[in-house]
């Protein structure tokens, strides 16, 4: 059976004259996108362009919600009810659909943003809300949330959760993601290399050194580096060398 491996990866995130990252470039060589709904970047525009962008390149498409923070671009921690975090997510979950909609597309999943998606593996009260909201709008999408308590949570309110590992992120001594505030670049071998260990064995090194265990079905790149592009095609085509597909969650 060959082995066999999503990369989804964060896009759309420029906004009204702002450009961040090089879509174009990038979204080629993963094999979904997460797409910015406007409370931490993107438009409409810019959200109908990056779901062109993705059919053309015949990858799925998935809403990336973030708390309402564009000034911090959703890396800043608020505190929010459940209620609020279900709702945060459905308003932009249901913008994305409908643009997709226009164009022919369907939502394949929803990946929460920067402190969004953090809030999922410390509270379990907000990961319940999430997990619940999205089994209520479609119980056949995915959740992609951070292998965890977290997941777990969200798994047991409803949600089809796909657990995924950051190859292009830190993780912290006690197995927590570090969330960078500015995107800086990263080796494209070594982050392809990283990949390969985490599908092939299911582990990933801390910041101390110390192996994570990281059973997962997907695997997140960022499109806001300045060789956001260069990282994507070096672990799709290191991934492909090793026999290991690149494909849509299924």
């Amino acid at each position: 059976m060959t082995l066999a491996i999503d990369i989804n990866g964060d896009a759309g995130e420029s906004y009204g004259r702002w450009t961040l990252g090089d879509d174009a470039a990038f979204l080629p060589h993963v094999s979904s996108v997460n797409i910015a709904c406007g409370f931490h970047g993107g438009d409409p525009a810019t959200m109908r362009a990056t779901v062109r962008i993705a059919k053309a390149a015949g990858i799925a498409i998935g809403a990336h919600p973030s708390f309402p923070d564009l000034m911090g671009f959703g890396r800043r921690m608020m505190t929010i009810a459940p209620d609020e975090m279900a709702d945060y997510t459905l308003y932009q979950l249901g913008a994305l659909t409908a643009i997709a909609r226009s164009e022919g597309m369907t939502i394949a999943h929803v990946k929460p943003h920067g402190a969004f998606y953090k809030a999922c593996s410390i509270d379990m009260a907000l990961s319940k809300a999430i997990g619940a909201a999205v089994a209520a709008y479609d119980p056949r999408i995915f959740l992609m949330l951070l292998a965890g308590p977290g997941a777990d949570a969200a798994e047991a309110a409803g949600a089809r959760v796909a657990r995924e590992a950051f190859i292009d992120l830190d993780y912290d001594a006690d197995g927590g993601l570090i969330i960078e505030r500015v995107a800086k670049l990263r080796d494209p071998k070594e982050v392809a290399q990283r990949a390969i260990r985490v599908v092939r064995e299911g582990k990933l090194a801390k910041i101390d050194g110390s192996d994570l265990d990281v059973p997962v079905s997907t695997l997140c790149l960022h499109g806001d580096r300045a060789n956001s592009a260069e990282v994507a095609r070096t672990v799709k085509e290191t991934l492909e060398a090793d026999g290991i597909a690149v494909s849509p969650l299924r």
